[in-house]
């Protein structure tokens, strides 16, 4: 599973640092690689809530892959970026409890990326 996600990644950054002509900062590059690490640690799904999410949501991170060009750049989300935010809105606040991941769920980015889905923006 870890090897189709470094694939999947591998692909990702590559299309990434094709639209930016390779003009991509060094502090993108950091933000980037910071991303990734967060998104593959397996203690990312460990935060607990007070407001567990419903049972059959399961919080899963790794499905807000396809909004990382959307919370990191700014570029409109993609109709999987949608599907992946819908599907785990109710573990948002758990997300945004995680001090890995707290900056980019509560970025102006990310909060862009929910108005565009129609997702309401979380309130914790």
């Amino acid at each position: 599973n870890h090897s189709n996600l470094a694939a999947h990644l591998s692909t990702t950054y590559r299309r990434c640092r094709q639209r930016r002509a390779m003009t991509m900062k060094p502090n993108e590059v950091l933000v980037l690689v910071l991303v990734l690490a967060v998104v593959t640690s397996p203690g990312t799904v460990c935060g607990a809530s007070r407001t567990a999410p419903a049972a059959a949501t399961k919080c899963d991170p790794l499905a807000l892959r396809p909004c990382a060009a959307a919370i990191l750049w700014g570029e409109a989300p993609s109709t999987a970026c949608c599907a992946g935010l819908r599907a785990q809105k109710r573990c948002l606040c758990r997300y945004a409890k995680n001090p890995d991941l707290r900056k980019y769920i509560n970025s102006q980015n990310s909060r862009k990326v929910a108005a565009a889905c129609s997702v309401p923006a979380p309130r914790c």
